[in-house]
Parts: C-alpha cells; sequence; structure tokens
C-alpha cells in the first residue's frame, strides 16, 4: 500500500474514530443526567423545572445526534470520493496563481460551511429554544447575523490564509516560526480590540445607566485596583433569555459587559459578586496564561506543520496529483484531530481550575460573595437549564467551567 493510501486510511479512521467516541460520550453524558433530582438539585430546580432542563438536554442530544451524523457522513464522502481535489482542479484550469487558488479553495470551504450549517442553527434557535422559551430572536435577524458573521469569517480570514501561504511559498518548511509570530500577533490583538470591533456589529452596547448597580460595580473595581475601561449594558435579550456577563481585553482596555437579561434576573450584590469572579481570572494571570498556552499550542501545531506539509502524499491522500498548501493544510489537521482532542483535554482542565480560583477571588474581595455567588449561579443554571448530572468524561472533554453541583459544593467548602 503506498504512502498516500496509509494516509487516506488514517485520515479516515481518526474522523470516524473522532465521531464514534464523541458519539459514545454523547450517549454516556445523555444517561448520566436521567436521574432523580437531588436535595443539592433541588435548590436549583423544583421538580417541574427538573424534568424541563431534561426534556431540554434530550432534545439537543438528539438534534445534535443527527446532526453530527450527516456531517460526518459529509465529510467522509468529501474525502474518499475527491470532493477536495474536484474542487482544487476546477481552481486550477481557470488560475494560475497557486496564492489565489489557495485564498478561492478556503473562501468556497467557509461559504459551503456556512450555508450547510444553516438550517441546522434554524432549527436549534427557532424550535429547540422557541419551544422551552430561549428564544426571542426574528428570522430577519437571524439571517442577517448569519450573513454578518459570513462576511466577518471572509473579511478576516482570507487576508490571513493568503498572509500565511505566502509565508509557506518563500520559506517552504522554515515557514513556521515567521507564521507563528504573525498569528500570535493577530491573536493579541484580537484579544484587545476584537470585542470593540465586531461586538457592536451585533449588539448595541451603552454605558450602564447611573444607579446602584454602576456605584456598586464601580466601588468593587476601585478597591481591587482595577482600572476599568468601559462598563456595559449589552442587549442580549433581543435574541436570547439567557444570562451571562463577559470580561475583554488586557492592559489598560478592559471592558466589563452586562447582559440586559442578568441585569434583570440578579440582585446587585449577586451581579457584583459575578465581575469580582472575572475579575479574579485577571488578577489570577489566567487571562495572561491562557492566552500564553494558546500561542504555544499554535507554535506547536505550526512547527509540525512546517515538518510535514512538504510531503506530496497529504494532498494525493485526499486525490490530487497536484501538491498544493491548502490540500496538504486540510489533510494535516485531519490527521491531527488525537493532538487536538488531547490539547483540548489539557485546556478544560486548565480553565475549570481557574474558575475554582476565581471563585476563591470573590469570596476574598467582596464581602458576602459566599452567598451571593452562590445564590447568583443558580440563577444561571436555572434560566439555562443546566444539566446537573453530566457525565465525568464529558466534562473532561467539552466543559471549560465545572459542573454546577460540583461549583456550588466548592462554594461551600472554601
Amino acid at each position: 500500500m503506498s504512502t498516500s493510501n496509509l494516509l487516506l486510511l488514517g485520515i479516515t479512521a481518526f474522523v470516524l474514530l473522532d465521531f464514534t467516541l464523541g458519539m459514545l460520550l454523547d450517549s454516556l453524558n445523555e444517561r448520566q443526567k436521567l436521574q432523580p433530582l437531588s436535595p443539592e438539585g433541588a435548590e436549583i430546580f423544583n421538580p417541574k423545572e427538573y424534568a424541563k432542563s431534561m426534556a431540554y438536554g434530550t432534545a439537543k442530544y438528539r438534534f445534535e445526534m443527527l446532526t453530527n451524523t450527516i456531517s460526518t457522513v459529509v465529510i467522509l464522502s468529501a474525502i474518499i470520493l475527491g470532493w477536495f481535489a474536484w474542487l482544487d482542479g476546477q481552481l486550477r484550469d481557470r488560475i494560475h496563481s497557486d496564492l489565489l487558488i489557495t485564498v478561492l479553495f478556503i473562501g468556497i470551504l467557509i461559504v459551503v460551511s456556512t450555508l450547510t450549517n444553516l438550517p441546522i442553527a434554524f432549527y436549534s434557535t427557532f424550535v429547540i429554544e422557541e419551544e422551552f422559551g430561549f428564544n426571542k430572536s426574528t428570522k430577519k435577524l437571524f439571517f442577517q447575523d448569519m450573513v454578518k458573521q459570513l462576511l466577518i469569517s471572509l473579511a478576516v480570514g482570507l487576508p490571513l490564509i493568503y498572509a500565511v501561504a505566502w509565508i509557506y511559498q518563500e520559506l517552504q518548511s522554515q515557514f513556521w516560526f515567521v507564521a507563528w509570530i504573525l498569528f500570535a500577533a493577530f491573536s493579541l490583538f484580537m484579544f484587545i480590540f476584537g470585542t470593540r470591533i465586531f461586538l457592536p456589529m451585533f449588539n448595541k452596547l451603552k454605558p450602564l445607566p447611573d444607579g446602584d448597580l454602576r456605584t456598586a460595580v464601580e466601588n468593587y473595581c476601585q478597591t481591587q485596583g482595577f482600572p476599568l475601561s468601559k462598563l456595559y449594558e449589552m442587549d442580549a435579550s433581543k435574541r436570547s433569555t439567557k444570562l451571562n456577563a463577559f470580561f475583554s481585553g488586557m492592559g489598560k482596555v478592559k471592558i466589563i459587559g452586562l447582559y440586559d437579561t442578568l441585569i434583570e434576573k440578579l440582585t446587585v450584590e449577586e451581579t457584583v459578586a459575578v465581575l469580582a469572579h472575572e475579575v479574579g481570572h485577571y488578577k489570577r494571570k489566567h487571562i495572561y496564561t491562557m492566552f500564553a498556552f494558546s500561542n504555544l499550542q499554535t507554535l506547536l501545531i505550526l512547527s509540525l506543520m512546517g515538518w510535514l506539509l512538504g510531503n506530496p502524499n497529504l494532498s494525493k491522500a485526499l486525490g490530487s496529483d497536484t501538491p498544493s498548501f491548502h490540500l496538504s493544510m486540510l489533510a494535516f489537521f485531519l490527521l491531527f484531530t488525537p493532538v487536538s482532542t488531547v490539547l483540548g483535554l489539557i485546556n478544560n482542565s486548565f480553565s475549570r481550575h481557574n474558575e475554582y480560583q476565581a471563585d476563591q477571588y470573590s469570596i476574598d474581595t467582596y464581602p458576602g460573595a459566599r452567598e451571593h455567588l452562590h445564590s447568583g449561579l443558580k440563577k444561571l443554571s436555572r434560566e439555562s437549564l443546566s444539566n446537573l448530572n453530566p457525565h465525568p468524561l464529558y466534562v473532561a472533554v467539552h466543559y471549560s467551567h465545572p459542573p454546577i453541583l460540583a461549583r456550588l459544593a466548592n462554594l461551600k467548602k472554601v
């Protein structure tokens, strides 16, 4: 068996393995959640709400089973039947610039991915989320969001792909370090300014009005030496009833955003306790360590790419006799699936650990935070119909935050 056929076999096996393990985890998680309401869970849900949360989880599980099966069949068909190689060939018949072919190839995949995801997102929003009382979006707003997301993906992603492909064309196997510097600079820019640039395209951000909440937030930030640049209220209620808050930025550019749904449902004290948790991420250097770890992962990926992309068998594995940067890169990422899974496990483990530390910071720095954070988190879970009993393996693979009951139990101990 030729090297390219072995690579094709490996790619197919990894796609199937990823699908099988994902389905197994989903199934374990679905069975795990079907437990009687515990005394701890009764602090969050009454029996009727608990039944609704389980029904919501089941509805999402069944839909994800269907969509994951369809997407895996499509990906395997594209690999085995040579659809990627066919698209590459069609572009080569019409265009003679390798860089332009790469950009158009990736652009077409982005457009096709968006269009195929459209009915999935539509059903999730207007059937499942609607049925359980979460959706507030209109169909007009939904399609506007999809168009904006597609245009942003193309406007941001394609120039970045062009730059990386050009660097590879000039430096070949040595491209990885220069490409890493480019990605690191881009990720730093997005980390600092991304929220300010892109979020207003989807949501209205207005300064939090003067009042008890603004005063309490500003007083807390002042006691912690946390230089708050902007404090916003975001009109999240036009899309969903779910509650959230966010922190973004680095250095002197720090933004705290509160969903209007969160302001409506939580007390002033609960909201400040939640924000104290977010400040804790900054004060405990989680923002910087996770940013650094993310860039180290990118360095690992690009160094492996620099070592492997020159192998023409990567393109041949996807059905093309003409080596190309984009086909080799696509084959590389399909083969990279197991390593990506391991990195995801490490990321999630760090993130869950950081959440506990941020909870501790909230308790240490805001009077009454133990009780206020406890009650606030219960409201957040209730309003989102959280799964109270996720399977431990599912948590390890998919959860960046600890399960709610584990987090509440920890709050009582620390």
